[in-house]
C-alpha cells in the first residue's frame, strides 16, 4: 500500500494531489501523515492527534487546529499566519 501526498492552503478544505494534481481531497480531518518544511529537515511526520488552541502568532485570536507530531513538534494552522511550527516543552 502506497500514502498519497496531498498539498493544501491552510484553512482551506480542498488539497490537492502532489503526484495526480487532477485529484483531489476534501475535508477537514486531520491527516496522518505531514511533510515538514525544508528549514526543518524535510521528511515526513505521523500525527498523533489534534486540538482546537489559539494560534502561536495570534495569541488572543479564535482557536486553530494544531495538530501533533510524533517527536517533538507541532503545527498550528492559522488562516492569517499558515502553517505555524513549533517545538511542544517537556
Amino acid at each position: 500500500m502506497s500514502t498519497m501526498w496531498f498539498n493544501r492552503e491552510a484553512g482551506s478544505t480542498v488539497a490537492q494531489g502532489t503526484d495526480e494534481p487532477e485529484t483531489l481531497l476534501v475535508g477537514d480531518g486531520a491527516p496522518d501523515w505531514v511533510r515538514l518544511p525544508p528549514e526543518l529537515g524535510g521528511g515526513q511526520e505521523r500525527v498523533l492527534g489534534s486540538h482546537p488552541a489559539p494560534c502561536p502568532m495570534c495569541k488572543g485570536d479564535a482557536p486553530v487546529r494544531h495538530l501533533e507530531l510524533a517527536g517533538d513538534l507541532g503545527v498550528a494552522e492559522c488562516v492569517k499566519h499558515g502553517f505555524v511550527w513549533y517545538r511542544c516543552r517537556g
